[in-house]
């Protein structure tokens, strides 16, 4: 087994899983020596497979043998010109929501009341309508991962949504999420990183989800003092009753727009670094971004500037100052600026390289791709194009070297049995139990993709109780096609396992760590069982 180059640099990991192994399935295996010099094209394939296409279909490697890896990956960094027309036409007549614009969604699925005080049957009727539109966005982000021909396009959608990470669950950002996902993530991410920064900034669900959208120009001495004098009073000017419904300054979005967004923790000793004194000059800066309606109308909800609210007064961030007259233009100007700034460059690079080559990757090619990054002025298609095409991503040492997530595990597992997905609940809910529901991560950070954030055994017990489910046809809305059984061999024990190893496993019968998986398997085993404990073995879990 390949544990070994996922968590030797992190003491004793390896042994440690391996032993959860040995509880759940009664394997004993150990850890492998050094890998080979080159990977075979066999090899080649499997990796671009597993770390830019979510694993492999049942049946085929999806041209990229027959094209050749980098012919393949060339057209995959060019996503609008891959025929999708299946799977766009799924997404449109399954996933509505997915298609509106935010005054849409309100209306469809935040209907008003018709009674006051409403009904018992308004209101079930709003709670499903409200559970109806979470789930949709849920279920599409899931059946684009598995079915797409854009492959990449998922796996880097997959990164983005964490990376500008807002959780679903969070008061109005609910209705708001499918068209972020849309127009944020989707739009921008083949483009310039300071194009979807910007987006993410001015987006109602980042907003609302950082709080903002309540953010506003702190109260002066003279303010404090009229709310003082009339306090308790029966009549309050309308002036003085406005200033009692500002809650100040929220420093939330401005710190994790630089800390999560751009620059990366703050370090006041490190070139690029921040202060908290910056953090609170552009959470100054960026009062008045707020999401709403023109005042009076029913429509056009988006993003607001108010300008009543914004602090007009002289600011100075990361070394740029601001005279405060310029208002909302003052925070486009500075965000354009952080998403081109030179910790920036390297931060971002820094979290590509983990995410598709290794969860420690070589500081050479983190310094190579944050040069590509400055140079292009953050065009993320020649970013992505220059860690892919390094010498790194096809290094032996980083082959199998990662760990999926649940979010990488699940998809794969169903994208290598050809299975037939009819409902997102089954998947939905073995993806909350892993620990990564989609859209649902409550903490800004979104959700790590590094090997040791996922080697629990608690966890991993729910991935093999996936696993075996899968193959007997007990997940909800899923099913494994017949096509999958239908050519296995029958009464040849050893047939079996090798061709279901050879459907399922990278390295095949005979690969690392198969001796113990072997074992596990038995003398006679039943192809629904066999096929799920390969699912769920440590040799399907790394890529």
């Amino acid at each position: 087994m390949r544990f070994q180059s996922v968590t030797d640099k992190r003491g004793a990991a390896c042994g440690w899983v391996l032993a959860i192994s040995v509880v759940f399935w009664g394997l004993s295996a150990s850890c492998v020596g050094e890998p080979a010099e080159t990977l075979t094209g066999e090899q080649r394939v499997s990796h671009v497979l597993d770390r830019l296409a979510l694993g492999a279909s049942l049946g085929g490697v999806e041209g990229v043998d027959e094209a050749g890896w980098e012919a393949w990956v060339r057209g995959q960094l060019e996503p609008g010109g891959i025929e999708n027309g299946a799977c766009d036409a799924y997404v449109q007549e399954h996933f509505p929501s997915l298609m509106m614009t935010m005054d849409q969604v309100w209306a469809a699925y935040d209907p008003p009341y018709e009674n006051d005080p409403p009904t018992r049957e308004e209101i079930d009727r709003r709670d499903r309508l409200r559970y109806e539109l979470s789930q949709e966005l849920v279920g599409s982000v899931i059946y684009r991962a598995v079915f797409s021909e854009r492959r990449f396009e998922e796996v880097m959608a997959e990164f983005w949504r964490n990376h500008f990470n807002v959780d679903h669950n969070k008061d109005e950002v609910r209705f708001l999420a499918a068209h972020y996902e849309q127009t944020v993530i989707r739009r921008h991410q083949f483009g310039k990183f300071s194009d979807m920064l910007l987006a993410s900034a001015r987006h109602p669900a980042m907003l609302i989800y950082l709080d903002n959208d309540v953010s506003q120009k702190p109260l002066t001495d003279r303010e404090k003092r009229m709310l003082v004098r009339y306090e308790g009073r029966k009549y309050q000017p309308r002036s003085v009753s406005a200033l009692g419904r500002q809650r100040g300054l929220n420093e939330n979005y401005a710190r994790e727009l630089m800390e999560l967004h751009t620059l990366g923790v703050a370090n006041e000793n490190r070139k690029g670094g921040y202060s908290q004194r910056d953090v609170t000059e552009l959470a100054r800066l960026l009062t008045g971004w707020t999401a709403g309606r023109p005042r009076g109308e029913t429509v056009g909800y988006g993003f607001r500037f108010r300008k009543e609210v914004h602090d007009d007064n002289r600011k100075r961030v990361l070394g740029m100052s601001f005279d405060g007259r310029a208002g909302e233009a003052g925070g486009v100007r500075f965000i354009h600026a952080l998403g081109e700034h030179e910790q920036t460059a390297r931060f971002i690079s820094l979290k590509l390289c983990r995410y598709l080559v290794n969860d420690d990757p070589p500081g050479e090619l983190v310094d190579e791709v944050a040069e590509v990054f400055e140079q292009t002025g953050g065009d993320l298609t020649k970013v992505y194009e220059a860690i892919l095409f390094s010498d790194a991503f096809m290094d032996p040492v980083n082959y199998r070297a990662k760990f999926r997530t649940p979010f990488e595990f699940v998809v794969a597992s169903l994208r290598v049995t050809g299975a037939k997905v009819t409902g997102f609940g089954g998947t939905r809910e073995a993806l909350r139990k892993m620990g990564q529901p989609v859209y649902g991560c409550v903490d800004p950070t979104g959700y790590d993709d590094a090997a040791e954030a996922w080697l629990d055994p608690g966890v991993l017990v729910y991935r093999w109780d996936f696993a075996l489910r899968l193959t007997r046809g007990a997940v909800p809305g899923v099913r494994v096609p017949g096509a999958f059984w239908g050519g296995l061999p029958k009464g040849d024990p050893a047939g079996l396992k090798r061709a279901l190893a050879e459907g399922l496993l990278a390295e095949g019968v005979g690969g690392e760590g198969w001796d113990g998986l072997d074992r596990a398997l038995g003398e006679k085993p039943e192809a629904k069982r066999a096929a799920g404990l390969m699912l769920g073995s440590p040799m399907f879990q790394e890529q």
